[in-house]
């Protein structure tokens, strides 16, 4: 009953998704005064569609009109009929009610044909500015109104426009939606292509690929105990694609009859190409694509020759980068053996020039009351090597000894923030953001400049502005991070290097300055604040978000505790310390912010960090350079057998945080101070 009870709830979830969608009216239909907008001009944007997909001109005028009326510089064309299996994996994908206000969202597509602005092709790096071949304002380029209906780049597959979406989103975040177009129709695939959309859209979330499959296994564990609550949920589930629909995206009578046996057929293929995936002698491949039509192969082919192949009448793929639209949580074969080369010469010349020689005195307070605090691991990424974490009696400071020397900094951030690990820090950082918004909720004046010094890529500076939408945001990073936030539009100007070394050339610009978990990872962290009290004038504000070492976390879960990040965390500075520091140089503050402050996933770090010390990712380059499946398969039989501690630490996450948010208990704390 409990089953068919929760079928009935997400049914209902999902049918009031799709009902969010709007449906673009086309010319047919439109008065004539709802294409404003649309004129002899070329379009500025470009069509992109999957293989076999064709708009008529009164279709790709009304998308247009529509896109332009909203102020969208992408707009995924959702059909008015659809499949049971491709109406449910959309509606479970995306939310269309929230998807266009969330700065920091996963782009989704139906994968069918997408609207995309030239310029946004050109910041995500997909169409080069120059190319010809899409320029408009000549009288051969694709979208003007006498060519409307005819695709600027077609026989894209299903997953690649998911993937376009994904990159369109980031770098249009508030500008991207979707809406169902009618009379446009898309093959049905007999889900053969399922397995490659769903991967591309959860490559980093996996167990949604599980979720149907485990509802499907509680339908038949209840069928034996009772017969007829089993029955009823397997009925809701049959109707569930329809009820989803409802008059805003149909599915054919014949589809919904040929529904349940066709959709749990797709996930046993599903659960095989995921098996595939570790078994042996396919280690390090990338999964096949599945078998593709006469007419989409030759699509396939076109766009890597730019010739016209026979899905349509578009330039196929022609012009487009489309290994950028390749989604894996594997990094390249080929980038991992060239940086391979470069680690194992650093690793040949040995690990004692990256630490310079021990400090005697704390680098706080001066003192050289030092005792041994914590001796750990890089459990992060992995790489080799032991750091000692002292502690100051005297003030309480813990800091690294011997700290990192530059050449140890390049080589245990390298492939951190960038590089191999990019793709995964873009969705570490881009998951939720929650923590974004409540860090920008802070009460002060309306502030006309914001500088966040050590924001990365730019995910704070890009989700604040849904909280103060008038103030410019800038950026401050040693990393190359900057100059994509720069390209996608999340900061307004970037600064690329050591704050201390750009601070005299910012003096008096900003109504606030932030350091969100920066502090730790600088070499002087005092000389960070005396930077920032150089730049903010009397009046201006400076938020600071550092980890809390004094938590009961940080004793809990030892050295894998996230809040050391070992190596990377070279100072782990206790509150009063820090406000302290900042009433020295000019600042008030009413003390230190705990609760609210603290971060969700410690416990999670056991046994990741676990699983990283004892079956590494063969993938990584400063490792064993062994090119057997053993390790793969080893890494793969630990993650499965670590599953039950995955979920177990996520139970003690909840059942720990009314505690560790009490009092000043937090993992991590924040600090608010005003320039006297």
């Amino acid at each position: 009953m409990a089953i068919g009870i929760g079928i009935g709830v997400n049914t209902a979830r999902l049918h009031a998704r799709v009902q969010a969608l709007d449906t673009i009216e086309t010319l047919e239909t439109a008065a004539s005064d709802q294409v404003d907008g649309i004129d002899a001009d070329p379009s500025p944007y470009l069509l992109l569609t999957g293989a076999d997909v064709r708009l008529t001109d009164a279709q790709r005028l009304a998308a247009q009109a529509y896109a332009t009326r909203r102020g969208l510089d992408v707009l995924d064309l959702v059909p008015a009929t659809l499949s049971p299996h491709q109406l449910l994996d959309l509606a479970r994908m995306v939310d269309p009610a929230s998807f266009p206000s969330r700065r920091i969202a996963r782009g989704r597509s139906a994968g069918a044909a997408v609207l995309v602005r030239r310029d946004v092709l050109v910041r995500s790096g997909l169409l080069a500015a120059t190319d010809p071949t899409h320029t408009t304002g000549t009288t051969q380029a694709v979208g003007t109104v006498q060519a409307v209906g005819t695709a600027d780049i077609g026989g894209l597959t299903a997953a690649e426009l998911v993937a376009l979406l994904q990159l369109g989103k980031r770098h249009a975040p508030i500008t991207t939606d979707l809406a169902v177009l009618p009379g446009l129709s898309v093959a049905d695939d007999r889900g053969a292509h399922r397995w490659t959309v769903q991967r591309t859209a959860y490559a980093w979330e996996p167990a949604q690929l599980v979720l149907p499959a485990l509802r499907d296994a509680a339908i038949l564990l209840t069928a034996g105990g009772c017969p007829p609550a089993a029955l009823a949920a397997l009925t809701a589930s049959w109707l569930q694609p329809a009820l989803v629909g409802g008059r805003r995206v149909r599915v054919t009578g014949a589809d919904l009859v040929r529904s349940p046996l066709r959709r749990r057929r797709d996930g046993v293929g599903q659960l095989r190409a995921a098996a595939t995936r570790v078994w042996p002698g396919r280690a390090g491949e990338t999964p096949a694509r599945p078998p593709a039509s006469p007419t989409s192969a030759a699509s396939a082919r076109a766009g890597q020759t730019g010739q016209a192949g026979p899905a349509g009448p578009g330039e196929q793929g022609r012009g487009l980068r489309r290994e950028l639209l390749e989604v894996s949580v594997r990094p390249d074969p080929a980038q991992v053996a060239r940086s391979r080369v470069v680690y194992q010469a650093d690793l040949a010349a040995g690990l004692d020039r990256f630490l310079e020689p021990a400090q005697a005195h704390c680098p706080w307070c001066g003192a050289d009351d030092l005792v041994a605090h914590l001796r750990g691991r890089d459990v992060t990424q992995g790489k080799p090597g032991t750091f000692r974490y002292d502690r100051c009696t005297a003030c309480g400071h813990i800091f690294q000894n011997p700290r990192l020397s530059l050449d140890g900094l390049d080589f245990y951030y390298r492939d951190f923030y960038d590089g191999l690990g990019a793709s995964a820090l873009e969705e570490l950082f881009g998951f939720d953001d929650r923590v974004y918004l409540e860090r920008a909720r802070q009460a002060i004046p309306t502030p006309r400049r914001w500088l966040d010094v050590g924001g990365g890529h730019g995910h704070f500076c890009n989700s604040a502005r849904s909280i103060w939408p008038s103030t410019q945001f800038d950026l401050l990073d040693m990393g190359g991070g900057v100059e994509q936030a720069r390209r996608r539009g999340w900061a307004d100007e970037v600064y690329r290097g050591q704050f201390p070394e750009l601070a005299d050339g910012l003096k008096g610009q900003y109504d606030i300055l932030s350091m969100f978990h920066y502090l730790e990872h600088t070499r002087e962290p005092q000389a960070e604040l005396d930077a920032a009290a150089r730049v903010l004038s009397p009046g201006a504000h400076l938020l600071v978000e550092v980890p809390n070492p004094h938590s009961p976390a940080a004793r809990w879960y030892g050295s894998m505790w996230p809040g050391w990040l070992i190596p990377q965390h070279q100072h782990l500075i206790p509150a009063a310390n820090l406000v302290a520091a900042l009433e020295e140089r000019g600042f008030e503050t009413s003390g230190p912010i705990f609760g609210e402050v603290h971060q969700p996933g410690d416990p999670l770090s056991v046994p990741f960090g676990f699983l990283q010390t004892r079956a590494p990712s063969p993938s990584n380059p400063w490792g064993s350079a062994e090119v057997s499946t053993a390790p793969r398969l080893r890494r793969a039989a630990l993650a499965t057998a670590l599953a039950p501690a995955f979920a177990a630490g996520l139970v003690l996450d909840g059942v720990t945080r009314p505690y560790l948010t009490g009092g000043s208990r937090s993992n991590a704390y924040r600090v608010l101070a005003r320039r006297r």
